[in-house]
């Protein structure tokens, strides 16, 4: 009910203990689009996810699950947004690769990440399942928040999950979403920072898509 009357900051202050200021906030319930969990008939020309990986400790791995279509529109049908360590978000990550036949998946790269990412490559083959997988550091010429506030117009395009057809962890996927301001201290950006991860992987999508039929 906060989400539909547009009070996420009341919501997080209430029962989150995470006070905002309503003035700060970046995305609005009523300014993003949703779909009812039934996607469209065609086939995706691509999809793809977006990681942005952590160690737990307070921080949350956080990766939707991208299904992008011939006309340019994106839907995300299931995210992952945990905070546990990587014994836990490395196999998450890998079930949601599997169930969705994802295509390609790119790593938000540092110093300390390269090693979860290679652990999330065996165990994929360990399945039997082999996936594109890239890596890509942030710029670090540009603040976080500026990188994502230039990315929010297409984040804003996505088709997410609506209200009452979500799972537990979209649900807090969602709510740090709404939680992210562009002024003063961010808690959690994990949500919001993949999101925009995903845009540069839409951006930097070179050539033609063409769909071809899977035969797995």
């Amino acid at each position: 009910s906060f989400e539909r009357n547009n009070d996420m900051a009341s919501w997080l202050a209430q029962y989150m203990g995470e006070p905002i200021e309503r003035a700060g906030a970046l995305f609005e319930p009523q300014d993003m689009r949703y779909y009812n969990g039934i996607l469209p008939d065609d086939i995706p020309a691509r999809v793809f996810m977006a990681v942005d990986p952590a160690f737990g400790g307070g921080d949350f791995t956080a990766a939707p699950v991208c299904y992008q279509y011939d006309d340019g529109s994106v839907y995300i049908p299931d995210v992952v947004y945990d905070d546990g360590d990587k014994r836990v978000t490395q196999p998450l990550l890998v079930e949601k690769m599997v169930k969705h036949s994802v295509q390609a998946v790119q790593f938000e790269a540092n110093k300390s990440t390269t090693g979860y990412k290679d652990d999330v490559e065996r165990l994929l083959r360990e399945r039997g399942v082999r996936i594109h997988i890239t890596t890509k550091t942030a710029p670090n010429n540009v603040a976080k928040e500026m990188r994502i506030y230039d990315k929010a117009p297409e984040i804003r395009e996505f088709y997410f999950l609506e209200d009452g057809k979500r799972s537990k962890e979209y649900s807090r996927f969602m709510q740090n979403v709404f939680s992210f301001k562009l002024t003063g201290k961010n808690k959690h950006d994990d949500s919001v920072d993949s999101l925009a991860q995903a845009v540069d992987m839409i951006r930097n999508t070179n050539g033609i898509i063409t769909v071809a039929k899977r035969w797995f």
